[in-house]
């Protein structure tokens, strides 16, 4: 039995020696592209998730539309995506940066989203108060057709 973990144990420290790291690509996007490919990747993924129908019954590409967006094709981002993927430390750090874009992007939303709701919100009360002064028109109005006239 020992034998056979020996073996076992020799097989699989053999097997690991061998990984191949990709070779850098001719065309490689490079990081600071790729970190924006990525940051709109993960975009369209969310409208997918978020919304699949709507999505859907656009029409749109959305993956086609990225490829045209940064001008690449699907074999130079898979392979680009390899590259840096390889290195996981690497890796890690260029998702860093797309996580603190799309910070940067959804603190861009949430301000557009807080004026967009300060100024509807505003319409809002000045078409109320238009609206409770024009209530109160009628009222008076009704008022004094009721009331009996004197002669």
């Amino acid at each position: 039995m020992k034998l056979y973990s020996l073996i076992a144990i020799l097989i699989v420290a053999v097997s690991c020696q061998d990984v191949k790291l990709p070779e850098k690509p001719e065309n490689l996007i490079p990081e600071g592209k790729m970190i924006d490919v990525l940051t709109e990747l993960y975009l369209s993924n969310a409208v997918r998730t978020t919304n699949i129908r709507k999505a859907r019954e656009s029409g749109y590409k959305l993956d086609s539309m990225l490829y045209k967006k940064f001008v690449i094709d699907s074999l130079q981002f898979v392979k680009s995506h390899d590259y840096y993927s390889a290195d996981i430390d690497e890796y890690a750090k260029l998702f860093e940066k797309v996580k603190a874009k799309l910070e940067i992007l959804k603190v861009e939303a949430d301000s557009l989203g807080a004026k967009y709701y300060r100024r509807h919100s505003i319409r809002d009360s000045l078409r109320k108060d238009s609206l409770r002064v024009i209530e109160l028109q009628r009222r008076e109005d009704s008022i004094e057709n009721e009331q009996p006239k004197i002669k």
